[in-house]
């Protein structure tokens, strides 16, 4: 067939005309993609430093391997000296979440302060112990001695209280010191400023070969004296409305980091040696063993442990003269339970106690 000059003249249009709307629907989709995979801002508030020997260690470790970007996340890690200063800024909405003391949400809720939710929690509990001096042979020593704490009334202090008390000890017989983050007791204790202290016990691990110390009651003993969830992540209800998605991928990144390091020892101890190349690897590796069942392969939101928990402060004391609330209004299931749904429930521990919704 022979092609005219008009046919050829027609035809080019047509060619062109094809070739700018598909280049126009191939720009729309390289934009629509790469929106797609635009790395959301989160920002994280942690309320001690560095990173512990622990679960909770997830929180960085979980940026540094990669499982924040992996969800599209670009995650700041904000270090504070304890829970009140990440309130103090989850309030001032400098940061969107916030790793934080359990008894505090709670309380932040129930006495009509700014409206928070628990999202999910990182570890299991803080495996603390209480270490001494020397010269201290048995806890129940301890009466008269001084005690370091965080601030009156915080986690470590409110959870002390009620082991000794358990354990036979006074807890108004001790003369209780406010010294801030654990390493800054550790050090005063190792120093003999103060005669007992309870951390956790990877801090304990580098502070244990030096001399004068002893465990006065071990971290098995602590928990089963006290058994709570003493931490959690949470978030301003202002951060949940406005910023559902970062809270997914963030709860994401948490729980698929946490299979990670339950099924791989040397996964953790290898990134946990980077953060924290003063923690003895053998040491870490002992750590480890012991953490089988602490880790958040599911977001460790269990609603009856929640509820225990819950009732627990309020029996203690911890929760003196706060109204009572329900465990619905201060926890929030459904960026666990959107993650569960997606990547199915870790079956071999950390059992949800729900069906998912």
């Amino acid at each position: 067939m022979t092609i005219t000059p008009y046919r050829k003249t027609s035809l080019r249009i047509h060619v062109a005309v094809f070739a700018l709307v598909f280049l126009a629907s191939a720009s729309h989709l390289s934009a629509a993609d790469s929106k797609s995979r635009e790395l959301l801002k989160l920002r994280l508030g942690l309320g001690s430093a560095p990173a512990p020997a622990l679960p909770n260690s997830v929180l960085w470790l979980a940026k540094d391997l990669g499982f924040y970007q992996r969800e599209g996340l670009d995650v700041e890690l904000n270090e504070f000296k304890g829970t009140p200063l990440v309130i103090a800024a989850m309030i001032a909405g400098d940061i969107d979440v916030g790793n934080v003391s359990t008894s505090d949400v709670i309380r932040m809720v129930a006495t009509k302060g700014p409206p928070m939710r628990a999202i999910h929690s990182p570890d299991t509990r803080l495996y603390f112990l209480i270490a001494g001096r020397d010269e201290i042979k048995s806890v129940a020593a301890l009466q008269g001695k001084t005690f370091a704490v965080s601030r009156i009334g915080s986690v470590d202090h409110s959870l002390s209280t009620v082991a000794l008390k358990s354990l036979g000890v006074n807890p108004a017989s001790l003369t209780y010191v406010a010294m801030g983050v654990p390493t800054t007791r550790a050090q005063a204790l190792t120093a003999a400023r103060v005669d007992a202290t309870t951390v956790s016990i990877a801090t304990w691990i580098t502070i244990q070969k030096e001399p004068g110390l002893r465990v006065l009651v071990d971290q098995n003993t602590f928990y089963e004296n006290a058994t709570v969830i003493e931490k959690v992540n949470a978030a301003t209800t202002k951060v949940m409305e406005e910023k559902p998605e970062h809270l997914r991928r963030f709860t994401a990144a948490i729980l698929k980091a946490s299979r990670h390091f339950i099924d791989n020892q040397d996964a953790w101890l290898d990134a946990l040696g980077k953060r924290r190349p003063d923690v003895d690897r053998k040491d870490s590796a002992n750590l480890w063993a012991g953490f089988k069942t602490a880790w958040a392969v599911n977001g460790l939101m269990n609603l009856d442990a929640y509820k225990k928990s819950a009732d627990f402060f309020y029996q203690t004391g911890t929760l003196e003269k706060v109204p009572k609330i329900e465990v619905g209004e201060w926890a929030e299931t459904r960026f666990v339970d959107d993650v569960l749904k997606e990547i199915g429930v870790y079956a071999k521990s950390d059992p949800p106690g729900r069906s998912l919704r």
